[in-house]
Formats: C-alpha cells, sequence, structure tokens
C-alpha cells in the first residue's frame, strides 16, 4: 500500500481500460451465424447475456423487454438457479462469465466481484451498417477492487479467457476474449446444443492502467499537508 500509512489506509484500486470495439465485425458475424433479423438480436442476446436494452435474457428469454431494462431494481435482481443447464442463459455469455452470481460449480463468487463502470466513445456504427468505417469507437472502462489479484485479473484470466471453470474446456468469451478467429461457442439447446465456430477478436485494449484510489480521511490528510 502506498505509504505513509494514512494515506494508504483504507483506500483501494482502479482498473482503467481504453477498449476499442469492432461492431462492423460483430455485427457480420451475427449475420452469418443467423437467418433472420428477428435471429440475430437474439443470437446477440444469447452472447452477452443481455438484450439492447439492458434487460437480461434469464427474466426475458425470448425477446427484448425496455420497461426491464430501465427498472434498476428489477434489472439486476435475479440469479442462474432456474437454469443450471445454460439453455436460457449459455453459461459462456460474456454477462454470465462476469458474475456467475449463485453458480455453485464456482465456489465463492463473492471473492472476485467487482464494481464496474463504463461510458462509450466515438462515433455509433449506423444501424444495419456491416461494413468498417475505420472511426475508432468502444467502451472507457473502470473498476474498483481491493485486491487486482484476486478481482479483475482473476475474472479477465479464468472467466473470461478461461473456460474450465464452467465446463466450456477452451472456450473464452465471445465478446471480451482474447480469441484468434478459431474460437467456438456453445449455446445450449433441446434436442441437440449449437456450437458457433471462427470466433475473432471483438473487443481490442487499446490503453490501461492500474491506479490506487484514496480514502476520503486519506484526501483530506493530503488537503492539510499544506495548511
Amino acid at each position: 500500500m502506498p505509504q505513509p500509512d494514512v494515506l494508504g489506509r483504507n483506500g483501494t484500486f482502479v482498473v482503467w481500460r481504453k477498449l476499442h470495439t469492432r461492431v462492423a465485425a460483430f455485427r457480420r458475424y451475427l449475420h452469418d451465424n443467423a437467418k433472420s433479423p428477428a435471429e440475430e438480436s437474439l443470437l446477440a442476446a444469447k452472447i452477452v447475456g443481455r438484450w439492447p436494452s439492458g434487460a437480461p435474457l434469464i427474466l426475458a428469454p425470448e425477446s427484448d423487454d425496455p420497461d426491464l431494462g430501465a427498472d434498476e431494481q428489477r434489472n439486476n435482481n435475479f440469479d442462474y438457479a432456474s437454469d443450471p443447464g445454460g439453455t436460457v442463459c449459455p453459461h459462456g455469455a460474456h454477462a454470465r462469465r462476469a458474475n456467475p452470481r449463485d453458480s455453485e460449480i464456482i465456489g465463492d463468487v463473492d471473492l472476485h466481484r467487482l464494481i464496474r463502470r463504463s461510458t462509450s466513445y466515438g462515433p455509433s456504427l449506423p444501424a444495419g451498417t456491416l461494413d468498417d468505417d475505420g472511426a475508432d469507437r468502444g467502451i472507457v472502462f473502470i473498476a474498483v477492487n481491493a485486491d487486482l489479484d484476486r478481482q479483475f485479473e482473476f475474472v479477465k484470466s479464468q472467466w473470461f479467457n478461461d473456460g474450465n471453470f464452467t465446463g466450456l474446456d477452451v472456450e473464452k468469451d465471445l465478446l471480451t476474449g482474447d480469441n484468434d478467429g478459431s474460437g467456438i461457442f456453445t449455446i445450449p439447446q433441446r434436442p441437440v446444443r449449437r456450437r458457433l465456430h471462427g470466433v475473432e477478436r471483438f473487443v481490442i485494449t487499446r490503453g490501461g492502467e492500474y491506479c490506487f484510489l484514496p480514502s476520503l480521511s486519506a484526501l483530506h490528510w493530503m488537503a492539510d499537508l499544506g495548511s
């Protein structure tokens, strides 16, 4: 921790990342693996774990629910106990990987929880456009955590880029994993599961830093140094 002790006490750590997103490439992947716009939308929800409104797939299995997505009291109040096989929300979905919630196969999920926030940057790619326009776009992401290794680094390496924790073998997170064009993504369904192939890298890290965030008491101490 930073010294003197008064500076480090009650502080925490912040991860900062600039993440470039290959929006056109992701849209093309959806288009190539779906038979209709409606199927593209459902496939995207299976990959992300949420619909565009933010409504979780586990609570809105068939279609987007904007009212649910806008309701902060409901759109994060769920677990996966009713879907152990991942037939509603795949185990490999980004949201389920990032926070497995009550999944028993994970162990103590709370050890790895983060406070995460992000905002987008760059111009939006016009709806329906499948060709890259060359613009830089993506998200600026921050995570607040007490232990960088146990929280952010663990989630990034073990939950996003290692499929063993959910029985997915070598599968990586389709959305944010460091895929190289040979990746796969499994969608459990009956009677036969569906498996997508040729997963590329859709999110590329363009910058990042680990920072220390001092506590309020440390800020007061620093403010008083010159007095």
